[in-house]
């Protein structure tokens, strides 16, 4: 609300009450003596003008005008209370002192003082009563019910709750119309809050959304209203409410409903679905990352993708000196660096557009920037499209690797943290296997540099990226069903997009203080793998639907180059317990440098030519345990063909 309208209506509020005192002052010597005898007491204008300067000066110290009408309370009126007394005392010392309390008889104080408190309570309490709407005549008036109006059942009497309905009543023009309310405690039914019964439990839903809806009443959605709740009851709710035929949702946060501006704050808020996954997310420790990144000149590749661009909203509030943002996608990095302009107009950004693939830009692009950080996110990543486009992901996510991670040693960055992810653990596609060797190439740098601390961050899937299930789930229940999962055993690792960015910077922040770590991966705690079909299950009955019913799931098999089961840990790495900050450290195998050099620069020879079998044949090399079925492509393929050329040893430094 505009400052002047603001200081305004305290004013209007101040002279309110300023009134009030002389009127309270003069009706109360009236009631007791009569209008002459008061009329004749002597100096009544300077007890007058003394009881309004005390009142303005009680009443600012008690702030009594601090607070909104509107929203009068207990708060107010104890306010009241407390200046009321104070003012009525002072007067009477004072009218002691003066002349011994001549002129006042013994019972104006006390009638003074509850006709203070009455008349400067009454007329707050009579707005708010009249600005909630609950004059009945006159809140019909104001508010009809619409054919667009929403009815709802709210469940859980709780503060929440109650909030939520006082603040309905605040505002008459929300399409939100509560119907009644469920809760689960035997004490409460049949209770009623701010005009709402409870008329039932949770087990009740389904009977009486079809009794309402039998009597022309139907109720349209399910709002929970409980904060914190454990994802096990949250899913029986949500599949009550889909056994039920109705939506499901959430109240908005206490914080939003108490500072509320409107009906679209008042709007329930749709139940995410990482709410459901059985996992609470990590809090990051702030002062690491800020120690890792404020101040320093940061640079991000693949800045416009779902990982890349949330790196970059984090990244900024830690107060980069600068940015830079690379991304191949012109619309994706205008995209976001028009975002991070408006958001943080105070921080010097740079986009180009650029990529990674091209050597000779990246080289001359980090030689001009100088980056002190660099976070590389920029990857081929959707399986199927890179199993039949190997040599496209080697080019990017390999020998694109290799070409920042170079010029990020030649220009002596403090630090390179890669985004890898579990597929490249055992992997048996191609995505995998390309992560795995760009793993073992920033492995081989961090090892011998003496300047640039190399790290891998290693994490399995995130909800919402783009080409992930989420979305396709999304788009196919849009249009009905079917939903379609490729097999009924199939499991992942999943965590929110930001929650992966936070341990990614925190995992970073830990993992680059610890000097004699050198060659180790990190790899973030993704709590316990979630079945993908119970996956679309409840992505379904999010939509208000029912699996199997209303949308069917079929299953369509095994894509190229797809497991089961993903893994996080290699059976030949050596891992550490899991740390205090959300992640533990795998000592992977090492791979001989110089062969690893002679083998990546004839991989690059390869795809340059697109001589795909050679190309694949050397990514082998470094990749032995890929098993995908591209390995069938190697004429005369072994078992293990790259144990000629990598050595299985522990980092330096490593005394486990």
């Amino acid at each position: 609300m505009n400052k002047r309208v603001v200081s305004l209506k305290r004013l209007v509020g101040g002279v309110h009450d300023l009134a009030v005192a002389v009127g309270v002052f003069l009706l109360t010597y009236i009631l007791v003596l009569d209008v002459p005898r008061t009329l004749a007491i002597p100096d009544l204008g300077l007890r007058v003008g003394f009881f309004a300067l005390a009142a303005t000066v009680i009443f600012a110290a008690f702030r009594l005008n601090s607070g909104a009408w509107r929203y009068a309370s207990l708060y107010d009126l104890t306010a009241i209370v407390k200046a009321s007394v104070t003012l009525v005392c002072v007067y009477a010392a004072a009218s002691f002192l003066l002349n011994r309390g001549m002129s006042m008889p013994r019972s104006v104080p006390p009638i003074m003082a509850v006709f203070l408190i009455f008349f400067l309570s009454a007329p707050r309490m009579a707005f708010r009563i009249f600005r909630d709407g609950q004059l009945g005549l006159i809140y019909k008036r104001r508010r009809k019910a619409s054919v667009k109006d929403r009815s709802v059942l709210l469940y859980g009497l709780t503060n929440q709750a109650e909030t939520f309905l006082r603040a309905l009543q605040r505002t008459p023009e929300s399409r939100v119309r509560v119907a009644a309310i469920l809760d689960d405690q035997d004490a409460n039914q049949k209770l009623r809050v701010h005009g709402a019964k409870v008329i039932g439990k949770l087990s009740d839903l389904k009977a009486i959304t079809e009794r309402r809806s039998q009597a022309g009443l139907p109720i349209d959605e399910l709002v929970v209203a409980h904060e914190g709740l454990a994802p096990e009851r949250l899913s029986q709710i949500v599949e009550a409410a889909t056994e039920a035929g109705i939506a499901v949702s959430a109240l908005p946060s206490m914080t939003e409903l108490h500072e509320f501006a409107g009906e679209q704050a008042l709007e329930p808020k749709p139940i995410k679905l990482a709410d459901l996954l059985g996992r609470p997310e990590i809090q990051i420790d702030a002062l690491e990352v800020s120690r890792l990144i404020s101040g320093k000149k940061v640079l991000i590749t693949g800045a416009g993708g779902s990982i890349g661009s949330e790196l970059v909203r984090q990244v900024c509030g830690f107060a980069p000196r600068l940015l830079y943002l690379t991304d191949i996608s012109e619309h994706f990095l205008y995209t976001i660096d028009m975002e991070v302009r408006e958001a943080f107009p105070d921080l010097h950004v740079e986009s180009h557009v650029a990529d990674v693939r091209d050597a000779v830009r990246i080289s001359t692009l980090f030689e001009r920037c100088r980056p002190d950080i660099v976070f590389h996110a920029a990857a081929l990543k959707q399986v199927p499209m890179v199993e039949s486009n190997a040599v496209e992901a080697i080019k990017t996510n390999v020998l694109g690797t290799q070409n920042a991670a170079d010029a990020a040693l030649a220009n002596k960055a403090r630090a390179f943290v890669m985004i890898s992810t579990d597929k490249a653990v055992n992997p048996t596609n191609i995505m995998g296997a390309t992560k795995r060797a760009a793993e073992a190439y920033c492995q081989m740098l961090d090892l011998k540099s003496e300047h640039t601390r190399f790290k891998t961050v290693r994490f399995g899937n995130v909800i919402g990226s783009n080409g992930s299930v989420v979305p396709r789930f999304k788009e196919q229940i849009a249009r009905g069903g079917p939903v379609t999962v490729t097999h009924p055993e199939i499991v992942r690792f999943f965590m929110t997009i930001p929650e992966a960015v936070r341990l990614v910077l925190q995992a970073s922040g830990h993992g680059l203080r610890g000097g004699s770590e050198r060659g180790r991966i990190l790899v973030l705690d993704m709590g316990q793998p979630v079945k993908i079909a119970d996956l679309a299950s409840k992505m379904i009955q999010l939509a208000g639907f029912r699996p199997g019913i209303d949308i069917k799931i079929e299953y369509t098999g095994l894509r190229p180059g797809e497991k089961l089961y993903e893994e996080l840990f290699d059976e030949s790495e050596i891992v550490s317990p899991p740390t205090n900050h959300g992640y533990s450290i795998a000592t992977p195998r090492v791979t001989n440098d110089k062969l690893l050099q002679k083998t990546i620069a004839e991989l690059k020879a390869a795809a340059l030519a697109y001589d795909e079998e050679t190309a694949i044949k050397l990514l082998l090399h470094i990749v032995p345990e890929y098993s995908g079925t591209l390995r069938e492509t190697v004429a005369g393929d072994k078992a293990h063909p790259g144990a000629d050329v990598t050595t299985f040893k522990r980092p330096l430094g490593d005394k486990n």
